[in-house]
């Protein structure tokens, strides 16, 4: 039986760029807020690395963050609650979670989750992103 490698979490500059196995979360600052950049599959055995690097970004770092889900190949029903109750997490901390750039179906499934809010992609969720 083959062995499934451990989600694992980089935290740098970059974005990752090529995904070593079924789960990567990097973040990284953009003047006063983070973006948190997730690739591969958010299912059960992923979501607490995923809650654990928001609650940390959002308590140690900035509670301003924007959730770049570009690169999320599935995602589990039980990661809205994540992203909502981090959502609560951030606004205690005062600041905010957005999401941005995932695939149509992903914005349909997160519209009934009332307390993150959705953009088509990066640029638009970031407040005061100028385009050149």
């Amino acid at each position: 039986m083959k062995a499934t490698p451990k989600p694992s979490v980089a935290r740098s500059v970059r974005r990752p760029a090529d995904v070593s196995g079924p789960f990567v979360c990097s973040w990284s600052a953009v003047g006063d807020c983070a973006i948190v950049r997730i690739a591969g599959a958010i299912d059960i055995g992923t979501l607490p690395t995923l809650a654990d690097e928001l609650n940390y970004v959002i308590t140690t770092k900035l509670p301003r963050l924007v959730v770049d889900l570009r690169r999320v190949s599935r995602m589990e029903a039980a990661a809205l609650d994540v992203l909502a109750e981090a959502h609560d997490l951030a606004v205690e901390y005062g600041g905010w979670l957005r999401t941005s750039g995932a695939n149509q179906w992903l914005p349909d499934l997160m519209r009934n989750t009332r307390a993150v809010v959705h953009y088509p992609n990066l640029a638009d969720a970031l407040p005061g992103y100028r385009r050149s």
